[in-house]
């Protein structure tokens, strides 16, 4: 069957093919290696002061430990042989950071690491338009919040899942012929999704908290899905590589785990990129079908006003 003819027979599925074309076409267009490596480049940079920022937070709010498994649950997104590499400097990291936060250096590093989302910020501006940007100082001030907010959610959801199986044990010795061990089962079950669904919760508030305030009714949704499977496949895809062809430090010596790390923060920075593009596309592609239905309703109104004229 002929493409144009099968597009006619499944109008969404032409719909959907016409928006990620689109959004393909815009990903090249705009220079989306480019916008990528710099993303990379900045998230590699603000990942440690990131970490210096968790860990003085964790330690004020006095949940260290919760700190802890929140930079382990950031290590296990990542490739074996990529976390290997920012282990040791992670553990530098929390044995010579104290509680104290409000110093310089905790000041500094949430700033450095609000560059980090200031690059994503850029991506999601060159793909919406910069027509609808906003001031440089609110969108910086936007940036720190994240990194802040950012660190809490992490810590929140943490303790939400230490603190699972301890209730449902309360629960079942309180009310132990509504709580039964299949209640604990299915707990196990559901902490297989925990990571996934943090992943997907945290890159949809990015995409929520990035995209421009000017833009209407943007879709967030598509790219965030999108983003999420890119990541995953780059982490278990880079693994499975590294692992059968491990002649890469021949080439790189001893800077191989840095490059490494580089290469999976720019493969997952042009699922971002990409993300970004097709949440535009889909928005743009809506906001176009509204405002011809709108010229469409207009049109219509003005030739049954013409017709009552004539009759009249």
């Amino acid at each position: 069957m002929p493409l144009a003819a099968l597009m006619a027979r499944f109008p969404r599925v032409a719909r959907h093919g016409r928006i990620w074309g689109r959004a393909l076409r815009r990903f090249m267009e705009n220079g989306a290696m480019v916008a990528a490596g710099n993303m990379a480049f900045l998230t590699m940079l603000s990942l440690f002061p990131f970490v210096i920022f968790l860990v003085a937070l964790s330690g004020v709010l006095g949940q260290t430990e919760r700190g802890l498994e929140a930079i382990a649950f950031l290590l296990s997104i990542l490739p074996p042989e990529v976390a290997v590499v920012v282990e040791g400097p992670i553990v530098g990291i929390i044995n010579n950071t104290g509680a104290e936060i409000l110093t310089g250096s905790i000041l500094f590093s949430i700033w450095t690491a609000a560059n980090g989302i200031e690059a994503g910020r850029e991506v999601l501006i060159k793909a919406f338009g910069r027509e609808h940007a906003r001031a440089a100082w609110v969108r910086r001030l936007e940036s720190l919040g994240i990194v802040v907010i950012g660190a809490v959610a992490m810590l929140t959801a943490m303790s939400v899942q230490v603190l699972g199986p301890p209730m449902l044990t309360a629960l079942n010795s309180m009310f132990p012929d509504e709580i039964t061990g299949g209640m604990m089962a299915l707990w196990r079950y559901v902490s297989l999704l925990v990571s996934p669904v943090v992943l997907l919760f945290g890159l949809y508030v990015l995409y929520l908290a990035l995209t421009p305030r000017r833009v209407k009714k943007p879709f967030r949704l598509p790219g965030t899905i999108l983003s999420l499977v890119i990541l995953l496949l780059t982490a278990r895809g880079l693994s499975v590589y590294l692992k059968y062809a491990n002649t890469y430090d021949v080439t790189y010596g001893s800077l191989a785990g840095v490059v490494v790390l580089q290469l999976f923060c720019f493969l997952v920075s042009l699922g971002f990129v990409l993300g970004a593009e097709l949440n535009a596309a889909y928005t743009f592609v809506r906001n176009q079908a509204r405002l011809a239905e709108a010229a469409e309703a207009a049109a219509a109104k003005e030739q049954a006003a013409a017709t009552v004229d004539k009759k009249n």
